[in-house]
């Protein structure tokens, strides 16, 4: 079956909209698509070329913006489409495209968020709607850990580990910089149950080498109960690419770094 489009508006918002409907053409075709501006030419029954769209379509489009819900036109094209629709079992989605209010008839149904969302994320929900895909984007992961830096004097410096969403469960900690391990020391709370390893060496995706030391809690991390240590600096006046990282593969040896909280 081919997809029809219907796409209702007021031509106030007309810029906006016929970016959209362009859009739409390069995946679906001028035909496919009724939109008023290469759907009805000189000579054409208005209401006749509407009311041909409107028999015709599987999606159809209304863009909500505080011109369109003042249009007497609009309103007319999107209640027969809403009962269209709900009778047929076709698609009726609104596309918000102006900060105002969704009808309450329709306040129900799920709508495209174009103002609060931006034109591509919009475009692309519409897209996947037609096609009768899912419109779930995935997060970007979450970041549970976060790491702080504190200059505590000349020589010292502190820092800590937090845990923002849940607990991670005795974590592998890694503490790294560029200075040589002569030019540094640590030292961890005894209370916090701390394994220190061997030292040992990184290097990063910049092919930076990274003198590192390991540091496995022998306690959750949980929010609230951050892990605090310190790193005094012997001969030098600053740490040099100081980083610190988790264990994510025990097997593969695989650290992440953890991001710095502002």
């Amino acid at each position: 079956m081919t997809e029809k489009i219907f796409i209702s508006y007021n031509h106030n918002d007309d810029v906006l909209v016929d970016t959209i409907a362009r859009r739409l053409e390069l995946e679906f075709g001028r035909n496919n698509i009724f939109y008023d501006a290469w759907s009805i030419q000189p000579g054409d029954s208005i209401i006749g070329k509407m009311d041909e769209g409107l028999s015709s379509f599987s999606t159809f489009f209304f863009f909500v913006s505080n011109n369109s819900l003042n249009s007497k036109m609009v309103t007319l094209e999107w209640q027969t489409a809403l009962n269209i629709a709900t009778n047929n079992g076709l698609k009726f989605v609104a596309v918000r495209i102006e900060n105002c209010s969704i009808p309450l008839i329709i306040s129900d149904k799920l709508y495209i968020d174009l103002y609060g969302k931006g034109l591509d994320s919009a475009v692309a929900e519409m897209k996947c709607i037609v096609k009768s895909e899912n419109t779930y984007v995935p997060l970007e992961e979450v970041e549970n850990l976060k790491v702080s830096y504190k200059q505590i004097d000349c020589n010292k410096v502190r820092i800590t580990v937090r845990a923002n969403l849940y607990a991670e469960i005795n974590p592998t900690l890694a503490f790294a910089c560029s200075n040589r391990f002569e030019d540094f020391s640590t030292c961890f709370n005894i209370s916090d149950g701390v394994t220190v390893s061997n030292k040992g060496s990184m290097i990063t995706d910049t092919d930076l080498t990274l003198n590192m030391r390991t540091v496995q809690l022998q306690r959750p991390l949980r929010p609230g109960f951050p892990f605090v240590f310190e790193v005094t600096l012997t001969g030098v006046n600053q740490l040099n690419d100081v980083a610190v990282y988790i264990l994510k593969n025990a097997e593969t040896g695989e650290f992440n770094q953890l991001p710095v909280e502002h």
